[in-house]
Formats: C-alpha cells, structure tokens, sequence
C-alpha cells in the first residue's frame, strides 16, 4: 500500500533518529549490546573480565545516545573471586573514537583498565576523544599512582587517546565503604551541563566541574578540552575492565542510563475543526520522578464550550482518524484518559483551552498507566474533543512527546 506523502512526512517525524535510554536490570540478554575481547554474560551477569591473568573486556551499548542535555547513569557492579586483592576494575566510558564499539585499550597492563594505552609499551590503541570514570581497585604504583586503589576517578585526554595515569584524572574520590569487599555496590553519575556528580551506594561522594563542549581542569593543573560528539549531540557508552598479575571477576550486574530531554517535543499535526481552529498541545516541561517542578499541559485554540479529554499512552502512533477526517491518531495503545472538561471560551470560536497539571494526576490516580515511571520513559499526550459536524463526531489535536528527567 502507497503511504500518502503527509502522512508518511508524520511519521519520519515521530521517529527518534538515536536511541535515548536503555535499561538492563539483568544481563539474561544482551541484545542491543556489543561485547568484546573476554567479556561475557553469565548467569544473567554482565562479567566484563573474568578471574584470570591477563583479561581486557569492553562492553558498549550498540547506539550512540544523547548526552548534551544532560543524563543519568545508574550501574550496580561487584567484583568476586579477588587473588592477591585482586586487579584491576571497571571503568565507564563515554566516546567517539573511530573504532565506535570496536573500541578497546591495551593488552598489555590490567592497570589500563581496558580503555587506555600502556604508557610504558604503547601499541596506540587507547581510546580516543573519551571520558572515563575508573573505578579502581588496584594500586599499581608507577607510573600510574592509582592512589588508594578503592577509588574513583574521571579520566579524559581530551580529543586525545585517553591516560590511565592518574596526571590525567580531572577529579577523584575514596568512599568510607570499601567497594573491593566482595559486595554489590551502586554507582549513579548525574551530568548537567558544567558539573558531574558520582553517587555512590545512594549517597553523594563528589562533584567535578566538567563539560563536554568545553572540557575540565585535571587535578595537577593545566585545562583539558571537551570532546567531539556524534552529531553534536552523541556519545558511545558502555564499560571496560581488565586484569593482570592479580585478577578478579570485574562484574556489571544491572545497569541504566536516561538523556535529558531538552524540552517536550510536539510531533504529528492537529486536525481542522468544522469552524476552522487547529489546536495546539504543548507542555511548560518535562516531568520528573519527584513530581518537584510544575508539568503543565495545554491545548489552546479548541473550539469553544466543547467537552474534551487528555489522553496519553507509551508509544507514538501515526494513523489517519476517520475518512474525510483532517485528524491523525498520534497515541498507541494502551492508553490513559484523564478527567473530562469544557473548552470554555465562545461558541464558535477558537477560544476554547484544555489544561491538565500532570504531576497531580499522576499522584492522584495510582495504577495509571506507565507508573511506576523510570528516568528516560516516554509518555506520548494528545487532547480528543467533540465537534459533531466531523467526521466520527470528533477532532484531535497534536501530539507531544514527554521525557521523564530524574
């Protein structure tokens, strides 16, 4: 079947070029993921490397995702099996090297961690234009000086192949609860533009002032710059790990991450009523998981004293209202009605307005669909209201697009 060219135009509209979040609560599959060197799931585990001498591993998600807005990561991580306290740990990386999610650091040191070059015999593979947080659980001394080696630590070379050596950290942190003590531990990262927060075991452990457009200060001195992204917009993201001498399972054991949304997005086109209004749905912001700032909705030029409802689902659709109807479907089911309202404003007219305070509805209706909300869903809104000389009675709005934020 032919698809009318409007329609089809819609349609690539309402169609994310790049994936925003992805959620992993257990590694049972790894679709969407790309696994290399030693790296493996096992047992729903995510083993980056496992107890053995000599294991390098990289794990990237398959997609570039956004991170110019801002996100948030959320990884729990373990480490088993330690010889001789074992070696070397994970780090998450964030990066446009050529390799895409080819990417991975030296063979040849455990204390690379997967992600850079051995400085003392350099075979050029350390990933480029990348931003790493170790997390470190080895002191390998020189010439990397790991400090107390149960730390964490942002390591960047800017464009540059990034550095284990701890000259190239722009800022690093010990937790008070040793996360080489066998047990599962959480790390979440918060990026907002200018500033990146680690929050270890649900607590803030430290903030480094750092952008990706401009860069940061490493910690001896002296600027490094941003990096390169995909688009303007994009990174890889994913986790590396090695070993060496001394070795232990260095283990991802679920794992998240949601960009921010700039603003909500409007997407598909609103129908015409009989009396010639194209109402317009938009929303003051994005939700968030706290409901801590105002979320409101609105469809302005309705027509007036018309009876209409909010509705939303969890997915975008694209399909044609009724023959003859200039409206378009742009909600998948299932859907969520909210309450019935009047347009208000004149018969006639396109005075006619429908609001709906989001974060109330959602606190006021338990069992709504898409609760509970993670960071990164999507919830798709669109306002149907009565026009009778239309075809099937009714009209449709736009729709729009809000990305739930932290």
């Amino acid at each position: 079947m032919r698809i009318p060219s409007v329609l089809a135009s819609l349609i690539a509209l309402a169609t994310p070029t790049l994936a925003q979040s992805f959620n992993y609560p257990n590694f049972t599959s790894t679709s969407g993921l790309v696994l290399n060197g030693n790296a493996l799931a096992t047992a729903g585990i995510l083993r980056v490397t496992p107890a053995a001498a000599s294991q390098r591993g990289a794990v990237w998600y398959s997609q570039p995702l956004s991170v110019v807005n801002g996100f948030t990561l959320d990884m729990t991580f373990q480490f088993t099996s330690q010889v001789n306290s074992g070696a070397d740990g994970l780090a998450i990386l964030f990066q446009n090297d050529p390799r895409a999610t080819a990417a991975l650091g030296s063979a040849t040191a455990g204390s690379c961690i997967g992600y850079a070059d051995n400085p003392t015999q350099p075979a050029n593979v350390g990933i480029v234009n990348s931003l790493a947080l170790e997390i470190d659980t080895y002191d390998a001394g020189s010439p990397f000086f790991d400090g107390t080696g149960a730390d964490f630590s942002w390591h960047t070379n800017g464009t540059a192949q990034n550095d284990a050596r701890e000259s190239y950290s722009i800022g690093y942190a010990t937790p008070a609860v040793d996360f080489t003590n066998g047990l599962a531990h959480t790390v979440r990262i918060e990026y907002v533009p200018g500033t990146l927060k680690v929050i270890y075991d649900g607590a803030l452990l430290f903030t480094t002032p750092y952008s990706f457009a401009t860069g940061g200060t490493w910690i001896g001195g002296g600027s490094v710059g941003g990096l390169n992204l995909i688009n303007g917009t994009s990174l890889y993201i994913g986790v590396t790990g090695a070993t060496g001498g001394v070795w232990e399972n260095n283990d991802v054991l679920t794992w998240s991450f949601a960009s921010t949304a700039s603003a909500p997005t409007s997407y598909c086109t609103a129908g015409t009523s009989t009396n010639g209004c194209t109402p317009t749905l938009s929303a003051n912001a994005n939700p968030n998981l706290a409901h801590s700032t105002p979320c409101t909705i609105s469809a302005t030029g309705v027509e007036g004293q018309k009876t209409g409802v909010l509705f939303y689902g969890l997915d975008s659709l694209i399909q044609p209202w009724a023959t003859g109807s200039t409206s378009f479907l742009c909600v998948r089911l299932p859907t969520q009605r909210t309450l019935s309202q009047s347009s208000g404003g004149t018969v006639g007219t396109c005075s006619g307005t429908f609001t709906l305070d989001w974060n109330l509805f959602q606190t006021t209706t338990p069992g709504a669909v898409g609760q509970p909300w993670i960071a990164g869903e999507v919830a798709c809104v669109q306002a149907w209201y009565r026009d009778p000389p239309a075809p099937k009675s009714t009209n449709l709005s736009n729709a729009l697009r809000l990305t739930y934020l932290p």
